[in-house]
């Protein structure tokens, strides 16, 4: 079983910054995706991109073989030649980048035109005289020296030349392509790459090879689209390749087509030479041979007509094909958009919070039990701090800061007052987010029967200095309680709230507590119940 990385790439995957969108081939040492591009700003492109298939051959082989070829389609740039744009490694997957090709490859397109009487002759001389342009900027192509390396393809074939619906002929897959001029480790002695039915003879017998080599598969394709034949094809493999090595050259295409130009067929029958010495110099030379046996089907504006052959061969299957890879765009965004909407709990949270700050809102607690300050002591003030954990610390202080304050009222409640105990155990749940108060008022305060003026010393009882020793105690007790700590103006602060000081009741009156005074203006206790 197939355990690489690459055996697991899906639709939607992401390699690099390329995002994977539709499987569109796969081979014996590699599979090929259209995928996408991510830039910045929003850009995006719809590139190809070629993984390797582990377990075909020795990784370390493939991963060779890989590398020179990224190495040399890299540096062909030609309108026929398919453009590598990128190498890439992502989670020990080895990715070549390479040009969109929206088309179809040649196999196809004379697989298609064969039930409607094959290709026409000027369409095939047209898309072979392309490919020729393309297999000549390969065969020149030097280095930074300007030395010649040499390259040859050796795999031309009807798989290998893509033709695009608006009529462009590209030469692809230069995997096994091999630089004369450089020592290749990737091909041991003896070894024989490409397709057997389109190598030359040289090239099966593991001889020395050149860009004559190309040339005669070339001629093979040329035979092929202008006749619907191949010229050496046997009842099995190993009788076309016996065909192929012998002497003797093939059926000339007048022998079933009588109609088929003498200029065209010595073309034709010059690429296939079974000698090298006797073909075509150069893929240029051919052109020019092409040209002038067929003028027309090879000027520039010829392609536009290739365009129309392609839209009425295939119909709709290009519009089809251009739909598919939209609505994989399409799903595509919607995971992205899913997985970057998808919210945890605890960033809810953080989120209402920061919602509370940026209103105005501030977290109310109970009066806090610690000694009030003296009203010229500064009021510490919390320092602001970033946001994030800093906010879950901030709930924390605040629900902190709630036990202490409902220890403290006890504390500070006269011990036979029946509602301060009340309070004090009270567990009603505690208003920690309020709107934004437009004006602070205090809750009015249940009147006092017969209350005395806090100004005026309570009626004699009998006892009138023990009388004045309390009511002064009980004055000093309230002045205490009406001190208020001074807010620092820093969002969402803890705001220690303190309600005013009744007035002092005439000895044996019952003294309301300070917890039970409304905190929020709605009647509520220091701990939410009502009195």
């Amino acid at each position: 079983m197939n355990t690489s990385p690459s055996s697991h790439l899906s639709s939607g995957s992401a390699l690099g910054r390329y995002e994977l969108l539709l499987p569109i081939a796969k081979g014996g040492m590699a599979q090929v995706w259209a995928a996408r591009l991510h830039g910045t700003r929003g850009f995006q492109k719809v590139v190809a991109i070629k993984t390797i298939l582990s377990g075909a051959i020795d990784d370390a082989r493939m991963e060779a073989m890989f590398l020179a070829e990224a190495e040399l389609a890299s540096q062909i740039h030609h309108p026929n030649v398919v453009g590598t744009i990128d190498l890439g490694e992502h989670n020990g997957i080895l990715y070549l980048v390479m040009e969109w090709v929206d088309g179809e490859s040649l196999n196809v397109l004379m697989a298609k035109a064969a039930s409607q009487g094959g290709v026409p002759l000027a369409i095939g001389v047209n898309l072979i005289g392309q490919a020729c342009q393309g297999l000549y900027a390969a065969h020149n192509l030097r280095n930074h020296q300007g030395e010649l390396l040499r390259v040859v393809h050796r795999d031309v074939s009807p798989h290998n030349v893509l033709v695009t619906f608006s009529g462009t002929a590209k030469l692809v897959d230069f995997g096994i392509a091999k630089a004369t001029s450089q020592a290749s480790g990737c091909t041991e002695a003896g070894e024989v790459k490409g397709k057997f039915a389109f190598m030359a003879p040289e090239q099966i017998r593991a001889q020395a090879i050149d860009a004559r080599t190309d040339l005669f598969a070339l001629g093979i394709l040329l035979y092929q689209i202008t006749t619907g034949k191949h010229p050496f094809r046997g009842e099995n493999p190993a009788e076309t390749l016996q065909r192929i090595c012998s002497e003797r050259g093939p059926t000339p295409p007048s022998a079933f087509l009588p109609e088929y130009p003498a200029e065209l067929e010595a073309v034709v029958l010059k690429a296939l030479a079974k000698k090298p010495e006797e073909r075509f110099s150069s893929a240029n030379e051919m052109l020019t041979a092409l040209e002038r046996a067929m003028p027309k089907p090879l000027e520039a504006s010829f392609e536009v007509q290739v365009a129309e052959y392609l839209s009425q061969l295939f119909g709709t299957r290009a519009a089809e094909r251009r739909t598919a890879l939209r609505v994989a765009q399409e799903r595509a965004d919607q995971q992205r958009t899913e997985s970057s909407s998808s919210i945890s709990l605890g960033t809810l949270r953080t989120i209402a919070i920061d919602q509370a700050e940026g209103s105005g809102a501030s977290l109310v607690v109970p009066a806090s039990s610690t000694p009030m300050p003296a009203r010229n002591t500064p009021t510490p003030v919390l320092a602001p701090q970033p946001a994030g954990s800093s906010k879950r610390a901030f709930v924390a202080l605040a629900g902190a800061l709630a036990v202490v304050s409902g220890a403290l009222v006890l504390k500070l409640s006269p011990a036979g007052s029946d509602s301060t105990k009340a309070a004090g155990t009270s567990m009603a749940p505690m208003e920690t987010v309020l709107p934004p108060p437009t004006k602070v008022q205090a809750a009015p305060i249940a009147p006092v029967p017969e209350a005395a003026p806090t100004d005026k010393p309570a009626p004699d009882t009998g006892n009138s200095a023990e009388s004045t020793k309390k009511v002064a105690r009980e004055r000093k007790v309230v002045r205490s309680a009406r001190v208020l700590p001074e807010v620092a103006s820093t969002p969402a602060t803890v705001v220690p709230s303190v309600a005013p000081a009744p007035a002092p009741a005439p000895v044996g009156a019952a003294t309301p507590s300070v917890g039970s005074v409304s905190q929020n203006g709605s009647g509520r206790g220091a701990f939410g119940g009502r009195h």
